[in-house]
């Protein structure tokens, strides 16, 4: 009997009905019931038989949606027992759903999926630890801090039993250093670092309580294991007994509590000082209204254990623990040495590499280091950062010439097309987590003004800028600040283009067709030409006004923005940890220090203390809305990394925050 003349019957009979025929042909059990009397008069051994088949048949009939097929086909293969492949669909349905934040999806998925990594014994047992890990940052995001623990103790027991086999056969050395074009970075110490180009070199010196992998996931670093207590108020870390700064000095928790406090100092002036204000009492000392730092919440019970106690529970916590904001740093040299410390010959750091070499404007050049910690899976055994200003077809030659192994693409669009254009199979792109855009003085004439900032939104194309002007290789800003790829964040909510309400808004303001305009300042880095000239533009055509951009190396220009803000300026933010905080608090209060809109401040203050996910997203959404309708700054474009990489790069993670792997890199004999 054929499959069409027993649906039919079972049709006839009442037990299923035709659901849907367009795209595929569907069919229902009329009622939750039937369904449940049909599978459970099988036999298990039929069940088991049956479930197989099934998976194997939509392996076949659809092997280009096998991704959003892997919940059915994990489930399909549990029920089956077939364990390698339930695992490979579970992680994959797993992943998949906390991509998209869909947490409790991915941890329904994951939980599934820890049997058969169990059963697979010790040649999983790294993935099992992982796996474990990534439902304890799941749990600990949902606040759920007792199922959060249980499943790091687990996960964090796992992973040292995984730590301690040795690999089969380790990869040969690489046969030359992983050569890299870098900005200068301004500071090599984490406590003064706040832009992307000292921290992604401070990422390779230096090793924190834990660590972030390419998707972002925490997996333990200094920190042995670690503790929730206190409804997430409080965390205890037990540290590892065998980590060393490289002059040979242990690593302790001390380290850590003197590093956090120097951040805090109000006399230190890091720009970093806001990452550390859920901890308890950091924001009265940063602001002066506690005059010492013995009130702030972290403290070295000994030498191995850190406690830090918060001022609420914060979902993103161990995240934040991966940035360079909270590295430990040597207090017996900064001690002894001072602001030199961070210098060739006194710098004393723990990561992945060492200092070899390094002078401002000359090519830094770091060593592995061999009495590392952490894991190791790349075979770099030197890394050469080429310090670049911002020519690119300066570091495209030397790519060209075999000089570089990586060449990200940047700079004037023609110059980056051609490169793309001539090197097609080295061409990479991945997803960045950043937003570029203008940010205006609030405090003072004209931006004081919000119709003034609308209107500078309202006069600007952002779609023609990213397609026409940068051809794509960015994505218009068109939704909020926090960027896609983040939860909370908001599309289409930017202030469309408009010139004629722009106009409007401007004369309301007191100048119209520009009239009395005041002469103003404006700020952004080299490089960053094509952008500004565009900007400029659009204001003079839609408004007729007259803005002169002062462009600076990138140093110069984080300097100058805090020192003596502009009017206007051009920069941007990289996420440093994957939720909306990053943005709506952290990145604002770098340059946005007053308080400007008491409904914003009140919804980014309150979503960081409340347990509810949902709601809280809720929260930054409507305070993203007040940022963008308030024009307080103008998102230009969303990040997306473009990059060349020789053929024997055959290991190259890109992370969507723009950290540097370079422990994790492979390079081939060639």
């Amino acid at each position: 009997m054929s499959l069409n003349t027993n649906l039919a019957a079972l049709e006839a009979s009442g037990l299923i009905h035709l659901a849907q025929v367009q795209p595929e042909i569907e069919y229902l059990f009329r009622h939750a019931l039937m369904q449940e009397a049909a599978y459970t008069s099988l036999l298990k051994a039929d069940r088991r038989i049956l479930h197989r088949v099934v998976g194997e048949a939509l392996e076949r009939a659809y092997p280009d949606r096998l991704d959003e097929l892997a919940p059915i086909l994990g489930r399909h293969f549990a029920e089956a027992g077939e364990g390698e492949k339930a695992v490979k669909y579970l992680l994959r349905a797993g992943d998949r759903a906390s991509e998209v934040y869909a947490y409790q999806e991915a941890i329904d998925a994951y939980e599934q999926a820890m049997p058969f990594l169990k059963a697979q014994g010790t040649a999983q047992r790294e993935r099992a630890a992982r796996t474990l890990m990534r439902l304890g940052l799941l749990y600990h995001t949902l606040f759920n801090f007792q199922r959060s623990r249980l499943a790091y103790e687990e996960g964090l027991a796992l992973w040292q039993q995984a730590g301690e086999i040795q690999p089969g056969s380790p990869l040969p050395p690489a046969p030359h250093a992983l050569r890299l074009p870098e900005a200068d970075p301004p500071t090599l110490d984490p406590t003064l670092a706040g832009d992307v180009a000292s921290v992604g070199i401070i990422d390779q010196l230096f090793s924190g309580l834990v660590e972030l992998s390419q998707e972002m996931e925490i997996a333990p670093a200094v920190a042995r294991t670690w503790e929730v207590l206190e409804g997430g108020r409080k965390y205890v870390f037990h540290l590892r007994d065998d980590v060393r700064w490289s002059d040979g000095t242990p690593v302790t928790a001390g380290d850590f509590e003197y590093a956090w406090k120097r951040v805090l100092n109000p006399a230190t002036r890091s720009p970093a000082a806001t990452y550390l204000y859920d901890v308890k009492g950091a924001k009265a000392f940063h602001s002066g209204q506690a005059p010492t730092p013995d009130s702030v919440g972290v403290r070295a019970l000994d030498e191995l254990t850190l406690v830090v106690e918060l001022e609420g529970p914060a979902g993103y916590f161990l995240h934040l623990l991966a940035t360079s904001a909270t590295y430990p740093v040597p207090r017996h040299v900064v001690g002894a040495k001072g602001a030199a410390w961070t210098e060739v010959g006194n710098i004393v750091t723990n990561g992945p590499f060492r200092l070899e070499a390094w002078q401002p404007g000359q090519p830094l050049v770091l060593s592995r280091n061999s009495d590392y910690h952490g894991r190791f899976s790349g075979n770099v055994q030197r890394v050469e950062a080429l310090l670049w200003t911002t020519e690119f077809s300066a570091a495209f030659e030397q790519y060209e010439a075999d000089n570089l192994d990586i060449c990200g693409l940047w700079g004037p669009v023609a110059e980056r097309t051609r490169a793309r254009q001539r090197h097609a199979g080295d061409y990479v792109s991945a997803p960045g987590a950043w937003t570029n855009y203008v940010g205006f003085d609030l405090r003072r004439p004209p931006f004081g003004d919000p119709r003034v900032r609308q209107a500078f939104v309202l006069a600007v194309n952002r779609e023609t800028l990213a397609e026409v002007v940068l051809q794509g290789y960015l994505s218009p800003a068109t939704g909020g600040f926090v960027p896609p790829g983040l939860p909370a964040h908001s599309a289409g909510i930017g202030l469309p283009y408009d010139p004629d309400r722009a106009r409007w808004l401007l004369a309301e303001a007191g100048y119209p067709g520009g009239q009395g305009f005041p002469a103003v300042n404006a700020l952004a880095a080299r490089g960053d030409e094509p952008e500004i000239e565009y900007l400029s533009t659009q204001w003079r055509e839609n408004l007729g006004v007259e803005i002169v951009w002062e462009t600076l190396e990138w140093a110069m220009l984080l300097d100058r923005l805090t020192e003596a803000p502009p009017h206007l300026f051009r920069t941007g933010w990289v996420a440093d940890y994957p939720d909306p905080d990053n943005f709506l608090r952290v990145a604002l209060a770098q340059y946005y220090t007053q308080p400007w809109n008491e409904a914003y401040d009140n919804l980014v203050e309150g979503a960081r203390r409340i347990t509810n996910q949902a709601k809280r997203m809720e929260m930054y959404r409507e305070a993203d809305r007040i940022l963008i309708e308030s024009a307080a700054i103008m998102p230009l474009i969303y990040g997306r990394t473009h990059l060349l990489a020789k053929p024997w790069v055959s290991r190259y993670p890109i992370s969507a925050t723009q950290v540097l792997l370079c422990k994790d890199v492979v390079i081939e004999p060639h």
